[in-house]
């Protein structure tokens, strides 16, 4: 092992447990927020903290690592130009403001962050450490949440893009070769392109 691998192999492990945090607190962001410019930034530094956790997992391969941020951002990438382009078509302007039932969405992530903790102490994943189990139950209920309880297209593909990293998770853990990594990171681009292609039709029609 090289030093620098050594290196980020421990990097990495100090770093599971805050990164769990940051991918709850980026889907916070975009789950309480409604600006898409904020969950953008937001769904990038999620990708970050995935990056992290993936760096735990391929201890020994930090390159696979790097390339599911790498594809993260690049989804990112265009959501942004969908999103640009469909504030263009509508004349939208820049402001900031939360989302219109806030209450009722802090409430919501609550109950639903405490369900993914306490799902992921009874019900450990195989394969998987205390820090990653967590992280893939926080990714199943964000997932769950954006699709559910927000009519927007493109929040509803921000979670379909959470629930591909859950999996993603799991399945690297389960069968860290090249060819899972490949199949998720194929999925993921398709998803994302098909997410920003939804985000321009719905002003269209």
């Amino acid at each position: 092992m090289t030093p620098f691998v050594l290196w980020l192999s421990r990097l990495s492990s100090f770093a599971a447990t805050p990164a769990v945090w940051g991918v709850f607190f980026a889907g916070a962001v975009i789950y309480l927020i409604a600006e898409w410019r904020i969950r953008l930034l937001a769904l990038l530094g999620q990708y970050f903290a995935l990056g992290l956790l993936f760096a735990h997992l391929f201890d020994t391969r930090p390159e696979l690592a790097l390339l599911k941020t790498l594809v993260g951002w690049l989804v990112c990438g265009a959501l942004f130009l969908s999103a640009r382009t469909r504030e263009e078509a509508t004349r939208g302007a820049l402001h900031f403001h939360w989302a219109a039932d806030l209450p009722f969405r802090i409430i919501t992530l609550t109950v639903m962050v405490l369900v993914a903790y306490l799902a992921a102490q009874r019900y450990p994943l195989p394969f998987l450490t205390a820090d990653l189990s967590a992280a893939c139950f926080l990714l199943l209920v964000l997932a769950v949440l954006f699709i559910g309880t927000d009519g927007d297209a493109g929040v509803a593909g921000l979670g379909v893009l959470n629930l591909l990293s859950g999996l993603d998770l799991f399945y690297s853990a389960w069968d860290p070769g090249l060819l899972v990594t490949g199949l998720m990171v194929i999925v993921t681009l398709l998803a994302g392109l098909a997410i920003s292609y939804l985000t321009v039709a719905e002003v269209a029609e």
